[in-house]
């Protein structure tokens, strides 16, 4: 009976020892983990480097390249036209010459002819006699002769856009304006006195923008061989200054985003009776040809 008595205190000590331990320990490490800031534990500190020893290098972010970030502003800019080609077709503006005239004819109109030169053009540009009426707006480093306006930039066929731009924001600023702006492709084929009458005619309607009229994308856009607008439309224009791209590569589709306008009344067609030519000309006497189109070169 003493015996087990003996072995029951042996064994309570035990316990009693082992428990005390344990809060003992517990103790410890909780009172060590409250010296340590939070995070520390889990955030290894840098390595330092001693004196007179080179510092390691850290990884920089990488930057993204030229060519990713063109290919950036051209997925940008296809996602923009898809949205507007999404649209459906409006309806076909009326032809200039089958309007009613609002108007008396006006014997005193004022114009101003525009055109871009470029180092593609041919040496001959001013073979007709609209070519040399027109302002001549040019790069900034171009070497072409017969250059009225140097314009601020130099520019590709992939962004006559900007060109077109930079141009109109000339005309903008320009003292004095006119009844109307031409602006004609280099291989335009006109005479002065068809362009004449084009205008008087125009003047005596409500048409703003005459040219070949395009109404796909969501708006109406004039081609960009010709394009005759007048003076209300400039100051339109103007009053955006600056003038911002939005995404067409072409300049004609760009002057049409500007306005940004589904108004049919403000268009009219320049198709019929014929009265200009893109690229050549045939009659009975003469053939025109122009063998490179600026598109090709670019």
């Amino acid at each position: 009976m003493f015996a087990f008595t003996t072995y029951r205190i042996i064994f309570i000590s035990v316990a009693a020892l082992i428990v005390l331990l344990t809060l003992v320990a517990n103790y410890y490490i909780l009172d060590v983990s409250s010296a340590i800031p939070t995070g520390q534990l889990q955030q290894p500190q840098p390595e330092q480097s001693q004196p007179g020893q080179p510092q390691s290098e850290q990884p920089q972010p990488e930057q993204p390249s030229e060519n990713s970030q063109q290919m950036l502003e051209e997925q940008q800019r296809q996602k923009f036209i898809d949205e507007y080609k999404g649209k459906p077709h409006l309806p076909a503006a009326d032809e200039l010459y089958s309007l009613k005239p609002v108007r008396e004819a006006s014997e005193d109109i004022t114009s101003t002819v525009f055109m871009f030169r470029g180092d593609f053009s041919s040496p001959l540009y001013d073979l007709f006699s609209l070519h040399k009426r027109a302002t001549r707006y040019c790069d900034k480093d171009t070497n072409a002769d017969g250059c009225d306006v140097k314009l601020p930039r130099n520019y590709k066929w992939s962004n006559l856009s900007d060109k077109l731009l930079d141009a109109l924001e000339h005309m903008c600023k320009a003292p004095e304006k006119t009844d109307f702006y031409v602006k004609i492709d280099d291989d335009l084929i006109m005479s002065e006195s068809k362009l004449d009458e084009v205008m008087k005619v125009m003047a005596t309607t409500d048409c703003q923008i005459a040219g070949g009229i395009a109404r796909d994308y969501g708006f109406y856009w004039a081609v960009g061989k010709i394009y005759i607008f007048k003076r209300a439309i400039l100051e339109k224009i103007c009053s955006q200054v600056p003038i911002t791209n939005m995404y067409f590569i072409g300049e004609d589709m760009t002057f049409g985003s500007l306005l940004n306008t589904t108004d049919r009344s403000m268009f009219c067609n320049l198709g019929r009776p014929q009265n200009h030519w893109h690229k050549d000309y045939e009659d009975h006497r003469v053939t025109i040809k122009y063998l490179t189109q600026h598109n090709e070169r670019r």
